[in-house]
């Protein structure tokens, strides 16, 4: 992903910032003070197995706490006015962290934590968009009664994994108390692709968050809903992520002044996960053409086209070639 940032097309409408290790206190407006305290321990001991597949080893919880605040870093980048829009590419990821447990591979919620800054610093209404391939469960559960945010996930409907991931991402889970009706969960069939995604958008998103006038757009990007991830069953192309990336640049123009910050979430293909992620950045940026093209822009479409050629250097080694020329 860095590669195709600094070498690919889309470079020179980028500026790049160093990150820094968030502070342990800066943790705490979003995650409760024992479960950070079994992170510092569970670091201090080496390793440690936090819930089924997601292990603290040694270099975890620095690599953590570099996420979360290059993420902190980028908010306040927006909020101090030094631009409109920021991009945390971070890793690990951070949507399932819940306030008191860790949960798929996620250890800080670097989402959950810039929208508490931004609430912090006197942003009155924030709305976090959310296109993971998996549900945003840590957010929404960081934020579920409370009407200030509003937690939108389009996910792949895959339910629970266990004790540590309680939330289904159903759509009957709405938020509860003040927040009652501010979580918005859309569990798209598998195999949901550009079309599906964008009416998705259109039909959903756009609507809620047209009623709800955030201040502040979080964009929670995963790649993972890409054609060709491992872990995802969604087949978004290019197409489809700049697209979503438009929609959400016109969202922010109308409500935000323009304000959007950009969180990196999953993403498994090394190469496809890449391009899917400049595709995105093209769309926020407001780029108006493709300025890379999609490598599954060249097939199947292309073998009629693969086809006229062979026939073409066959003809010409009939001609060119003795022994070919009864081919």
């Amino acid at each position: 992903m860095v590669s195709i940032l600094r070498r690919g097309p889309i470079a020179r409408f980028l500026s790049w910032h160093s990150g820094r290790p968030a502070h342990v206190a800066e943790l705490l407006s979003f995650h409760s003070a024992g479960y950070i305290e079994e992170l510092v321990q569970a670091n201090a001991g080496g390793a440690k197995k936090l819930c089924e597949g997601t292990f603290l080893n040694p270099g975890s919880w620095g690599a953590a706490l570099l996420a979360a605040g290059t993420t902190l870093s980028a908010m306040k980048h927006i909020l101090d006015g030094h631009g409109k829009i920021a991009y945390a590419l971070v890793r690990p990821p951070g949507h399932h962290a819940q306030p008191d447990r860790a949960d798929g591979y996620c250890f800080l919620n670097n989402a959950g934590l810039a929208v508490k800054l931004a609430l912090d610093s006197g942003r009155r209404k924030v709305a976090v968009v959310d296109i993971d391939v998996h549900y945003g469960n840590g957010t929404a559960e960081g934020f579920y009664h409370t009407d200030s945010v509003l937690t939108i996930s389009l996910h792949m409907k895959h339910g629970s994994w266990g004790p540590s991931h309680p939330q289904s991402g159903s759509v009957d889970e709405i938020g509860e108390g003040s927040g009652l009706g501010y979580n918005l969960n859309i569990p798209l069939p598998n195999g949901a692709g550009d079309a599906g995604y964008e009416y998705a958008m259109n039909e959903l998103v756009v609507p809620g968050i047209e009623k709800f006038q955030p201040e502040l757009l979080v964009f929670v990007v995963g790649q993972d809903s890409s054609a060709f991830d491992p872990n995802g069953r969604q087949c978004l192309t290019m197409v489809g992520y700049r697209k979503i990336g438009q929609i959400m640049r016109g969202l922010a123009d109308r409500h935000s002044n323009g304000q959007i910050l950009v969180v990196q979430e999953g993403g498994y293909h090394i190469s496809y996960s890449a391009y899917c992620l400049h595709a995105t950045l093209e769309g926020v940026l407001n780029l108006q053409a493709p300025l890379l093209d999609d490598p599954i822009a060249y097939y199947p479409e292309d073998e009629n086209y693969t086809m006229k050629v062979v026939d073409i250097i066959k003809q010409c080694w009939k001609e060119s070639i003795p022994f070919l020329k009864d081919i």
